[in-house]
């Protein structure tokens, strides 16, 4: 435990001193909690809240429910509502409602698992109207593929992960709209608790689109 919270401090406070006044620094602190219904099936809830502005405003706070479906090791499909509360830079607290549905496949090999999702997402931002440039709700393919090592007896379990933002309804052309790259380890207290902490970087396709560094710490725990 002596050695995790020694990690969390440098892996925490290095990205905060080295990565100010360059781009976008923001945060997300995630809780989350999960129970399996019956074999195969899990109903998870989570709340997440993130900063912006090299972490001096408040970008969101948002609630997901979740609801999944492991037929086998390898297969996992489910469906998510997110309830986001946003605070838009030049206007005021901007209200959406998010749906998405998704499929993972993993893959286990030693102690290394691979695994690609794709993921379906719609976002529609009340009070929003749609017009030539601009539709709502917005459509994505968000696609994941991710490889996580278990390292023997640890509890760590550290991840990479690279994801591709497809648009699907942009009134301008459908292209590649944004790429995030997450490293980190999630860290298991014992079978019920487990901490995660990562650090992400968001590249945007439009150039007038500053890219984000992201520091996120997380708690679940499991029924």
């Amino acid at each position: 435990m002596k050695r995790f919270l020694c990690l969390l401090l440098l892996f925490g406070l290095y990205p905060v001193t080295w990565l100010y006044g360059q781009d976008e620094l923001g945060s997300s602190f995630q809780l989350a909690i999960s129970k399996k219904i019956v074999p195969g099936l899990t109903i998870s809830l989570e709340e997440d809240l993130r900063l912006r502005e090299n972490l001096g405003s408040v970008d969101r706070f948002s609630t997901t429910i979740d609801l999944s479906y492991r037929f086998c090791e390898y297969l996992k499909i489910g469906g998510a509502y997110n309830l986001i509360n946003y605070n838009h830079p030049k206007k005021d607290w901007e209200v959406r409602h998010r749906y998405y549905f998704y499929a993972t496949g993993a893959l286990r090999f030693n102690r290394f698992t691979l695994s690609l999702r794709e993921r379906f997402q719609s976002t529609y931002r009340v009070g929003v109207e749609e017009t030539e440039k601009r539709a709502n709700p917005k459509l994505y393919l968000r696609s994941r593929i991710e490889l996580q090592y278990d390292i023997r007896k640890s509890g760590f379990e550290p991840f990479f992960s690279v994801e591709l933002y497809n648009t699907l309804n942009d009134p301008q052309g459908n292209a590649l709209d944004r790429v995030r790259y997450t490293g980190g380890t999630q860290y298991k207290l014992n079978k019920r608790h487990a901490l995660q902490l990562f650090y992400r970087y968001i590249s945007y396709a439009d150039d007038e689109e500053a890219s984000t560094h992201m520091i996120g710490l997380g708690y679940s725990f499991k029924f």
